[in-house]
């Protein structure tokens, strides 16, 4: 199962897995790297991959938070389901399902 997340200006959509990473089982510190998650890297770099242990579990919500910050959001109701059920906590300000941005003529008149 999979969590869909589209950015609400350039279109983009981003399939995110649920649950155990098994990428990260893997491929250790190669899989935060890859996805821009720095914090993470450097400290699985310099715990010598102990912290993978943990990242294992993890690092899918981690990403999922990283990129609803980064103004992804959810693309159906069933996507805004799994993510409160992986215990992520939508903010207020954040987006919601087909709630698009304002278009340049709305906001010029």
């Amino acid at each position: 199962m999979a969590i869909n997340l589209k950015h609400h200006t350039t279109g983009l959509v981003k399939e995110v897995p649920e649950g155990f990473s098994w990428k990260s089982f893997f491929f250790a510190g190669l899989l935060p790297l890859f996805r821009g998650m720095w914090s993470a890297f450097f400290i699985t770099l310099f715990t010598c991959g102990i912290a993978n242990l943990y990242y294992m579990f993890k690092i899918n919500k981690l990403y999922t938070v990283k990129l609803l910050e980064e103004g992804y959001k959810p693309v159906s109701q069933v996507d805004v389901d799994k993510i409160k059920s992986a215990g992520i906590i939508l903010a207020e300000n954040q987006p919601q399902v087909n709630d698009e941005p304002p278009k340049l003529e709305q906001i010029a008149a």
